[in-house]
Order: C-alpha cells, then sequence, then structure tokens
C-alpha cells in the first residue's frame, strides 16, 4: 500500500509517525512546497529575535526521512488531485498515485484588503521563508497589523531585535479571542513597558509609498515606518482540495469526521487546514493550533492503515511570554459567549492574575497571568464539560490524579 501526504509540517510529519508505528513496510511520500525538513513553526519567533540558533529551529533532518524509509518531495506543489484514478499531478508535471492520501496543506495567513499590502516591505510570519525575508530586510520602525498570538510573537520578536513596533488591533483590546479584557490590560502594560506603542480599536486603511513602505494610514492617524507584518489571522489553505470535490465546511476548513475522513472514500486530512468540533462547545470550529494539529495526524495517521482511533475534538491552549510576563489560556473567553448565563471566578495579586469562566454551570474556559504551570489540570475538565459542583467533589476527594492526562504542560516547545 502508498500512503501520499501533501504538506510536511506537524500534521504530516505525525501522520508518518503512527504510519511507522503499525506498519515499517508501507509506501510513504510525503509532498511539500517548501524546501525544508520539518521545523517548528512554533519557535520561528524565537529565532526571529535572535534567541536560538537556525538548526534549533529544524526537528528533522534529511536523513531522518530516508532512515524512517520516507520518500520526499520538496520544492513542487500539487496542483490537481484526481480522486477517481487517485493520481496527483505536479506542478513539473510528474503523475504520483496513491492507495491513500492524507491532506496535511495547512493554513495561509490572510491578506486584508488594504490598499499597499503587497508593497515591497510588508511581511507576514508563518514560515521559515517569512523569517529569512524579515531578517534581512533594514527595518527600522515597524506597525504589526493583528493581535493573535502570531501579531504578539512578531511585535515581541521585533522589539527584541531592536525596531521600533506599533502594534495595531482592530478591536477594543489585544488578544481578544484568547484573553478578556482585564487579563488583556495586564499584557499590554507589559509590552508598552518594554517600548512597544499599542493601539486598539484601530483600523489600517493604506499602506503608503512609491516602491517600498514608507508608512501606514489608519482610521485615527498616519504613522511613518519602513515595514509592515500583516497578523491578522490564519486561514484553512482548501483551494487544492476544493478543486477535487472535497467537502468545505462552514467555518471553511476541509469537512472530517472524527477519524479525519473527508467526503471522498480513502481521502484523509488533518492539520489547519481542516475544520472540527469544539471539545468544549461540542461546535464546528477552526482552532489552529500546533497540537490540534499534532493530534489529528496521528488520527489520520493510523485511520488510514485501518487502526481504528477516533479525534476527541479541539482545545485552544495558547501560551505566551510577554516580556516575563506569563500568560495561558485554555478554552474559550467570557467575550466569545453571547447568550447564557455567564459566571466569572476571579483572583489577583502582585504575582498573579487568574480567570475562570463558567457559562450555564459549566467550565469554559480560564486565563491566567503570571502563573500558568497548573493551568493544565483544568484541560480534562473543561473536555468533560464539568461544573463547579464536580470541580469541587473532585478537589475534595483528591481526584486529580485519576484524571487523564492531568497535567498538561504549557510552553511553546509542546
Amino acid at each position: 500500500m502508498k500512503v501520499v501526504i501533501i504538506g510536511n509540517g506537524v500534521a504530516g510529519n505525525s501522520a508518518v509517525s503512527t504510519i511507522r508505528e503499525v506498519d515499517e513496510n508501507i509506501e510513504i511520500t510525503i509532498i511539500s512546497e517548501e524546501i525544508f525538513p520539518e521545523y517548528s513553526a512554533c519557535v520561528l519567533p524565537d529565532y526571529l529575535a535572535g534567541e536560538i540558533k537556525r538548526e534549533s529551529v529544524f526537528l528533522k533532518s534529511l536523513d531522518d526521512y530516508l532512515k524512517n524509509n520516507v520518500e520526499v518531495i520538496f520544492g513542487n506543489k500539487v496542483v490537481t488531485i484526481d480522486t477517481y484514478s487517485k493520481k496527483l499531478t505536479l506542478d513539473t508535471e510528474k503523475k504520483i498515485f496513491y492507495d491513500k492520501l492524507i491532506i496535511a496543506t495547512g493554513g495561509e495567513p490572510i491578506i486584508p484588503p488594504v490598499e499597499g499590502s503587497f508593497r515591497k516591505g510588508v511581511f507576514t510570519l508563518k514560515s521559515m521563508d517569512d523569517v529569512d525575508r524579515i531578517s534581512n530586510y533594514q527595518m527600522e520602525k515597524v506597525v504589526v497589523v493583528g493581535s493573535g498570538p502570531i501579531g504578539a510573537e512578531a511585535s515581541i520578536a521585533l522589539r527584541k531585535r531592536g525596531s521600533e513596533v506599533w502594534w495595531i488591533e482592530l478591536l477594543y483590546w489585544i488578544l481578544p479571542k484568547i484573553f478578556d479584557e482585564k487579563p488583556s490590560g495586564i499584557l499590554k502594560k507589559a509590552a508598552e513597558e518594554k517600548g512597544i506603542k499599542v493601539l486598539t480599536g484601530e483600523k489600517v486603511v493604506k499602506i503608503l509609498g512609491e516602491e517600498s513602505v514608507e508608512g501606514i494610514i489608519t482610521d485615527k492617524r498616519k504613522i511613518k515606518c519602513d515595514a509592515v507584518v500583516l497578523a491578522i489571522g490564519i486561514r484553512p489553505n482548501v483551494d487544492l482540495a476544493r478543486q477535487a470535490g472535497i467537502e468545505i465546511g462552514e467555518k471553511g476548513g476541509i469537512r472530517v469526521n472524527d477519524q479525519m475522513m473527508t467526503n471522498i472514500k480513502d481521502v484523509y486530512a488533518c492539520g489547519d487546514c481542516v475544520e472540527t468540533v469544539d471539545s468544549v462547545t461540542n461546535h464546528p470550529t477552526l482552532i489552529l493550533l500546533w497540537h490540534n494539529a499534532r493530534r489529528q495526524g496521528e488520527i489520520a495517521g493510523y485511520n488510514c492503515v485501518g487502526v481504528g482511533k477516533r479525534y476527541a475534538g479541539s482545545t485552544s491552549v495558547v501560551s505566551l511570554n510577554m516580556f516575563d510576563t506569563l500568560a495561558s489560556s485554555i478554552g474559550d473567553p467570557a467575550a466569545n459567549f453571547k447568550d447564557g448565563e455567564i459566571k466569572l471566578i476571579e483572583k489577583e495579586c502582585k504575582e498573579f492574575y487568574y480567570r475562570m469562566v463558567i457559562v450555564d454551570g459549566v467550565i469554559v474556559g480560564a486565563q491566567s497571568i503570571g502563573k500558568v504551570e497548573d493551568m493544565g489540570v483544568l484541560l480534562p475538565l473543561l473536555r468533560k464539560g464539568y461544573g463547579l459542583d464536580k470541580l469541587k467533589k473532585i478537589i475534595e476527594n483528591r481526584e486529580f490524579l485519576l484524571l487523564s492526562p492531568w497535567y498538561y504542560k504549557i510552553n511553546r516547545y509542546i
């Protein structure tokens, strides 16, 4: 049997690992547009900041693929999938046949419809190539647009490199999909204390310049700069799948079941290109995070070789180090809920801030600033839909050790 995997990120490589765990002889081919062996996208900001060496970013060498009996086709793009004849066509016109196909094409940065978005000096931060382009560009003053995790990491890294950084968010506080307004304010203060100029509730309407970036205009002001980093979000890369007749879900990702199967026989999908179910709310979702992609890849790998495994759903788990102010968030912030009875449990002191979000009696999220190492104990509670009464009982009966996993190490190197 031959398994072909489109994509060389964490999801695709996790699929390889589980397939090899089951069968050492199955033929595996990985096709990737990038020229690099597998690397950790999680540590790209650290590399950009100059805090780690280039070799530390890579998780595999080319020899590792050979030792694992995996054929690699790097620097080539799959342009069509013929699911009837089980044939892929590359941009070189080469044909690749498969018995089972795993689509792990990942996500792509969202480019806003702003005049000047494709001007020289405008960057995204998603890949090794992106980091290389930013590193090789002279930028004394840079504007980062968007304040999700990528925008935060970009702002931190560029400030550490010595650039003057302006960080702009359309909504009214930074990291709005991860943190509520109060903990977000603590992180904003930490950023500003290190010299980052944070602007919220402000929209970028134009990027200025002739040949290269010279500034930006928002709906409130004009800012001179020599570079712009667009970090407003990631969307699933589904064009190839859509052209092949593979169903796309309501959130914009490839629709899969809990075995990572698509609507086409023998075609699986995993990682940032797929739409899954939120393990807390049980609603369709796009939670495009590393740990979810890794697990999805494992599930896809097992099922494509006949080992029945099911995906329990995606969970938002984010950690951030804002210049030594540690922060973590699991589940959803209160701001994501418009209906239901919302209750907040908060604790604040000089060393840390903690918030638990409860909706209709069920724990749906938690946020912590300063003290984050024990946050993971709440993950199984969220996934099981426990309420406060159950939580109190678990604590009283010391049942945490019975939870699996009872501890989830939250850091950028998971």
